[in-house]
């Protein structure tokens, strides 16, 4: 197989897929904490009120932290994979 036709190399890969799960992690925990972060509690006299949750609240940055981990993760893999990558071409 020629060099020309060869794509993207593992590391590339690895890279891009530690990226795209650092943005999905930042864009799913958003999402969440948009949508289950406010929650009706009842008033002292009448009707209820909405609120912040401070449990969805922490949920949701559990959520972009945990992304922003797997996400690393990956990229260090790749940089391991960089490194081998290299040291077999020379």
């Amino acid at each position: 197989m020629s060099t020309e036709n060869q794509g993207m190399k593992e590391s590339e890969v690895c890279n891009a897929i530690g990226w795209i799960l650092i943005a999905l992690g930042f864009i799913a925990g958003f999402i969440f904490i948009l949508v289950f972060g406010r929650v009706e509690v009842p008033r002292t006299y009448y009707g209820t009120e909405t609120v912040w949750s401070g449990i969805m609240v922490i949920t949701g940055i559990g959520i972009i932290f945990n992304g922003f981990l797997v996400g690393y993760l990956f990229q260090k893999i790749a940089s391991i994979l960089r490194y081998h990558e290299n040291k077999a071409a020379s």
